[in-house]
């Protein structure tokens, strides 16, 4: 991918010198039409070749996701390249290197934006509902994966209190997503495209989001429709893990280095590796663009929701239920929530990063059990939560 080439709106063929040629609106028409050319305007401009006004409005702080996962995707595909040249004693491996490592330098100060972004945010937040609003909200939502039995109990309870169908709770963001589109939060058809890929066996299905991902051009639209999140995140699940090996890849999530003796493979064997590790950058990137999408329709759900009167009366009784079991295990509610106060920065919960999240939720999640098998004398109480923020508690699950 040294000089990426993609098809401007008008049909002709940009290189990557050529992007700054273009007029703003024809700039901008360019980065939003195809996610190939976002890649191509995001290398171009991690090699100092776009005019000022285009580097802004690249950088604009609504475009930063997707230009993160145009990079990340880049900085991929770059890579392998340069592994490829070096296998063919390429001339051109030097050069290509370089603008590797421009573009890793891009990506990180990227994502060092949006993580200011979001910081930011949280002191946002903060300032309108407290400094501890995020961190009880999330402690409710963790207890109740901690104790998933004794709250489900205490919900079905304050759901039939509330005259409301005893739907399970959702469990995680695929459930909120699923749950909104049956309630009617979500615009999305259920057409005969739709219809065909739910119909599909876990084989086809799978070979469909391959397909997909092989395509950075295009997108099979269907594939994003809500009903197909769970089984699209399945697919790209399962791709990663069959590819990763024929990769030699040094992880699920990192393509790390190219093993040494790959380069004294016959062409043929060497080809086939490079081309498992594109395949699996390409499957990435449609992970991040399937964890952003989803996250879109949360939102959605949540914002549609908080005018619903059925809607209301349901995050009350999940608010309810939070409360007693907090009541009823408040040995297990204050190990969550001094865990969480103990363990996050000033920054609260937006200063972690998902992996520091993930494992955090996991040990307090362990320790809120234990506690709850075996009751300590710990002071601090969670409070309850406010009635309308009971919805975030059940989201942070």
């Amino acid at each position: 991918m040294t000089e990426p080439s993609d098809s401007t709106p008008h049909g002709s063929r940009l290189r990557l010198a050529e992007v700054a040629d273009l007029d703003d609106q024809t700039f901008a028409l360019y980065i939003e039409t195809r996610f190939d050319q976002l890649v191509t305007a995001a290398v171009a401009d991690a090699d100092g070749l776009l005019r000022p006004a285009q580097h802004h409005f690249l950088r604009d702080l609504r475009r930063l996701e997707p230009l993160r996962d145009a990079l990340t995707y880049a900085s991929g595909d770059l890579q392998i390249a340069v592994e490829r040249m070096t296998y063919h004693r390429d001339a051109r491996t030097a050069r290509t290197g370089r603008l590797l490592r421009r573009v890793r330098t891009a990506l990180q100060e990227t994502e060092r934006a949006l993580a200011t972004e979001r910081r930011e945010d949280a002191r946002r937040r903060a300032a309108g509902g407290g400094p501890q609003t995020d961190v009880v909200l999330v402690a409710r939502g963790w207890l109740t994966a901690a104790l998933p039995d004794h709250f489900e109990r205490l919900l079905a309870q304050t759901l039939t209190e509330a005259g409301l169908p005893d739907r399970p709770a959702a469990a995680d963001v695929l459930d909120v997503v699923e749950n909104g589109w049956s309630d009617g939060y979500l615009d999305a058809p259920r057409t005969p495209e739709v219809e065909r890929l739910l119909a599909k066996g876990p084989v086809a299905f799978r070979g469909a989001v391959a397909a997909d991902a092989r395509d950075q051009a295009d997108r099979i639209t269907e594939l994003r429709h809500p009903l197909l999140q769970r089984r699209w995140a399945k697919a790209l699940a399962e791709l990663t893990d069959l590819t990763v090996p024929v990769a030699r890849a040094s992880s699920n999530s990192a393509l790390g280095r190219l093993p040494d003796d790959v380069y004294d493979l016959p062409e043929a064997d060497a080809k086939a590796v490079l081309a498992a590790r594109r395949f699996l950058v390409a499957v990435w990137q449609r992970r991040v663009e399937h964890t952003r999408l989803l996250h879109h329709y949360a939102a959605t759900v949540t914002d549609s929701s908080r005018t619903s009167p059925r809607e209301a009366l349901r995050l009350r009784a999940v608010d309810k239920a939070i409360d007693r079991l907090v009541a009823e295990q408040p040995d297990a509610a204050a190990r969550m929530l001094t865990g969480l106060q103990q363990r996050t920065a000033s920054d609260g919960l937006a200063g972690l990063t998902p992996t520091e999240r993930t494992s955090l939720k996991r040990q307090l999640v362990a320790e809120a059990r234990g506690a709850a098998r075996t009751p300590r004398p710990l002071t601090t109480a969670l409070p309850p939560g406010p009635a309308p923020l009971a919805r975030t508690a059940a989201a942070a699950r």
